[in-house]
């Protein structure tokens, strides 16, 4: 059975990017404050996460895992966020118990992607980031938020064998 994923379509490649149209979609975000390294605060806001969908809900719900686990530098911290599964409508998704967890709405919109493989590190998203940023302004894009990293395999997985994506939303 294959991992659920938000759902889009790629309207356009060029210059090593893909330009996607995403459907709207929910996550469980866990804002980890005051923690400037990335690897610290995705594996504290990861468990949480975890515990979330584990049952740690006002419905005591189990939730399906999905992929891919997101990564957003915040003004005081790292915004982490599981996405929530279509089945689990808004009407039905659970209340996290853990205040430092959020159900959000991400609006269906128009995105820049740059997919890579390679293991997980703070100089690996930055040099992504730019990468993609070069490629949206040769394009003559305009951003319109942060960029976002997207972990889609666990962390067992082989690096080689890893995707990975950065993202930054565009102005449409």
């Amino acid at each position: 059975m294959a991992i659920e994923k938000p759902e889009y379509r790629v309207v356009r490649s060029a210059e090593g990017i893909e330009i996607r149209d995403y459907d709207e979609y929910w996550v469980a975000e866990c804002h980890v404050k005051n923690e400037s390294d990335l690897s610290m605060a995705s594996s504290l806001a990861f468990r949480r996460l975890f515990n979330y969908i584990s049952g740690e809900n006002s419905a005591n719900q189990k939730i399906e895992m999905t992929s891919p686990v997101q990564q957003t530098a915040g003004d005081t911290g790292w915004l982490i966020s599981f996405v929530v599964p279509k089945d689990v409508s808004l009407g039905s998704i659970p209340v996290p118990r853990n205040s430092s967890i959020e159900i959000k709405r991400v609006p269906a919109g128009k995105y820049a992607a740059l997919v890579y493989s390679g293991a997980w590190s703070d100089d690996k998203l930055e040099s992504k980031g730019r990468d993609l940023l070069r490629a949206v302004e040769k394009l003559g894009l305009v951003t319109d938020g942060p960029l976002t990293s997207a972990r889609y395999n666990p962390p067992f997985m082989p690096a080689f064998l890893r995707r990975n994506e950065v993202l930054v939303r565009l102005k449409a």
